[in-house]
């Protein structure tokens, strides 16, 4: 049923919904399927179709559930699924993030690929989605690089022609039995707090990357001042239980509403 409606209404939900490297067709098909209860693609992706559908206020909604911020909504407000910015590291492959927001824009002859906008007043939001899985660590040329940093550091050195962006947000969106748990079993538990408390732990666990930065160019560079774009991050957690009971009224948001009471987090 969630699925038929999907398909009935994709014409109103993709005009905000940005489909990087992830198709829709496949997605749509793992609605019913065994595996919907922890599959985060799939959450993360239905979460989005709720908010698209409204728009630009729709957008609007998202993120300021995400960032709990009102903020300055680009001229074409998209929620970005599976976008792909430029690593600021070498050797290391174009980032994937789970969901993006704020001035992004296409970058040319990537795939899914990236950029900032450059307007007077640039945000981003980089998300890193959890449903049960927990922190990679799994990186070829550095394994003490944990998923976190590596999403903290993209955003931080996100750039379009060379300018950074003003503002930056890093959040995490987990079911909520992880937010508050007195029983701590994942390593982002760890980690976020870590960083939300001390700010120099991140910058640590960045600048001791084995890894060299990507080469200066005419349009890409590394910041030379880590600390002080350290000093622009907000970090941020919000729970997938609150991204679907905010959803707004629309064609689609009772069958959304039903997969997530189907298919809850174990309280």
């Amino acid at each position: 049923m969630l699925a038929g409606l999907l398909g009935k209404n994709r014409n109103l939900i993709e005009p905000h919904l940005y489909m990087g490297n992830v198709r829709w067709e496949g997605l749509v098909k793992r609605v019913g399927g065994s595996s919907a209860g922890w599959d985060e693609q799939l959450w993360t992706f239905l979460a989005a179709c709720g908010y698209a559908i409204g728009g630009v206020e729709g957008v609007a909604g998202f993120t300021k559930i995400i960032t709990g911020s009102d903020l300055p909504q680009p001229d074409y407000p998209r929620i970005w699924l599976e976008a792909m910015p430029m690593s600021p590291r070498k050797k290391e492959g174009n980032t994937r993030l789970d969901l993006a927001l704020g001035t992004l824009r296409c970058r040319k002859g990537t795939r899914g690929g990236v950029e900032l906008h450059d307007v007077s007043e640039s945000w981003i939001c980089f998300c890193e989605m959890k449903m049960y899985s927990d922190l990679s660590h799994e990186v070829t040329h550095d394994p003490h690089r944990n998923q976190l940093a590596r999403v903290a550091e993209n955003a931080l050195c996100f750039q379009g022609r060379g300018r950074y962006a003003d503002c930056v947000f890093v959040a995490l969106v987990t079911p909520k039995i992880f937010e508050c748990a007195p029983v701590k079993s994942r390593l982002y538990q760890y980690k976020f707090r870590e960083y939300e408390a001390h700010r120099a732990h991140l910058q640590k666990d960045i600048d001791s990357c084995r890894m060299d930065p990507r080469h200066d160019s005419q349009d890409w560079s590394y910041p030379q001042d880590m600390a002080d774009r350290i000093k622009r991050l907000e970090l941020r957690w919000s729970t997938y239980e609150e991204l679907f009971a905010k959803i707004p009224d629309s064609p689609i948001s009772a069958g959304l509403k039903k997969f997530q009471e189907k298919h809850s987090a174990i309280p």
